[in-house]
């Protein structure tokens, strides 16, 4: 099958490199004010996917217990006519005048939003044959969140999605109300002093709001289409329909890794909360068998010493013991159905999916649920290779009159 289309579009000012019908400073025609014809430009996206030779894109985060970080694009153009180079000159090019950072860029396949940020840098490759190539570098909206700061006050007492979008109405941060997608919470937070009273201090606005996310156990993170989002813990456990299988059930992989090990085991956590107390839970047998393993969440803006105990509980629960782990699983879209496409591509961080897999088909089945940490996309001219990294996701919530997720022995409240 071909390669499904990956289409990449860049902001561009045309006006400043001369081209196009845009109201122009000394021109004699386009120049003339309250000119109907010849309006203001700015920045229009500008589709570029015939110079694209190469895209890459990750989101999400690189290890279990971590927290989300930016998401990064780099998409490499043909630039051999200098079509992507700010010296060439207005009669070379349209682009040249107005490549500088933090203009748009997006990324999409089959229609589907893959990646949506600023430009961070341009890196131009000159070669002697002429073969030139431009490199973009992007990230996405995390970048602004992580220049921004919040000026001290004091938040009021609530849920955790409360406070954040508390935070991102804000004059300081004003995160447009159409970009974000902002679960309830499960979690009730304290009121915080943020900055202080006795030497008030801005606050970093990325690294605050990922301190809100700790409290939920939930996830933060810039979606493929822009969107700010954060899923409550809850909404994690929802299982998804989508199952990754080597028996002709699922959508086909290439590729799989697993591990098996101490790397994730924690056997003895503490929460310590802001302004509280701290609770500890641990597994004796655990710390008997492997040796005492600690995790602290430290400052934590729970409400009371319940909820922190109930999220050492969880954390305890989840890594006490050592678990053979499916780690990734690597798709060639090339070889996907239209249908199946559709269905990886709908896939977001923290997605609850299934993976099923018999090494050499013997034996028994490997068939868990893992949530979705994190997803790379691979664009050559050859092939489009997606990569989900996963980690342990919890059994599915209850479903009532559910006979696979309605067992009570089996299935939990969401927690």
């Amino acid at each position: 099958m071909p390669r499904p289309d990956t289409r990449v579009r860049i902001a561009f000012d045309l006006a400043a490199g001369g081209v196009g019908s845009f109201f122009t400073l000394d021109d004699p025609s386009k120049g003339e004010l309250d000119n109907a014809t010849f309006k203001l430009a700015g920045d229009i996206l500008e589709d570029v996917t015939n110079d694209v030779r190469a895209v890459s894109v990750r989101r999400g985060r690189s290890r279990e217990l971590e927290r989300y970080q930016a998401g990064a694009a780099t998409v490499d153009l043909d630039n051999s006519g200098r079509k992507y180079d700010p010296a060439a000159g207005t009669a070379i090019t349209p682009y040249g005048a107005s490549m500088r950072p933090r203009k748009a860029i997006t990324v999409s396949t089959a229609g589907v939003p893959v990646f949506a940020g600023v430009v961070d840098d341009w890196d131009l490759d000159y070669r002697l044959n002429g073969d030139h190539v431009a490199s973009v570098k992007a990230s996405d909206g995390f970048v602004f969140l992580a220049q921004q700061e919040i000026q001290p006050h004091t938040a009021t007492a609530g849920t955790t999605g409360e406070r954040i979008t508390d935070i991102l109405d804000r004059s300081e941060i004003a995160w447009p109300a159409g970009k974000r997608s902002i679960d309830t919470g499960v979690a009730t937070l304290q009121a915080d002093d943020i900055g202080g009273t006795a030497n008030p201090q801005a606050v970093n606005a990325l690294q605050y709001l990922q301190k809100v996310e700790e409290a939920e156990q939930g996830a933060l993170f810039i979606a493929a289409d822009g969107v700010l989002t954060f899923r409550s813990r809850s909404a994690l456990q929802i299982l998804t329909t989508t199952k990754f299988a080597d028996d002709g059930t699922g959508i086909p992989f290439s590729n799989i890794e697993g591990s098996y090990g101490s790397e994730e085991l924690r056997n003895r956590v503490s929460v310590s909360r802001l302004n509280g107390g701290t609770v500890t839970a641990e597994d004796s047998a655990s710390i008997d068998a492997y040796g005492a393993i600690d995790y602290e969440i430290r400052d934590s803006l729970l409400a009371d010493d319940t909820q922190a105990q109930a999220l050492a509980d969880l954390i305890l629960t989840r890594y006490a013991e050592p678990l053979l782990r499916i780690d990734s699983v690597e798709v060639v879209c090339n070889q996907l159905s239209d249908a199946q496409l559709a269905e990886v591509l709908a896939l977001d961080l923290g997605d609850l999916v299934q993976v099923v897999y018999t090494p050499s088909g013997i034996g028994d089945a490997i068939d868990q649920f893992v949530r979705l940490d994190a997803i790379e996309h691979n664009v050559d001219p050859g092939q489009h290779r997606i990569t989900f990294s996963f980690s342990q996701g919890e059994p599915p919530a209850l479903v009532l009159d559910s006979a696979t997720f309605g067992l009570l022995d089996v299935n939990t409240l969401g927690f």
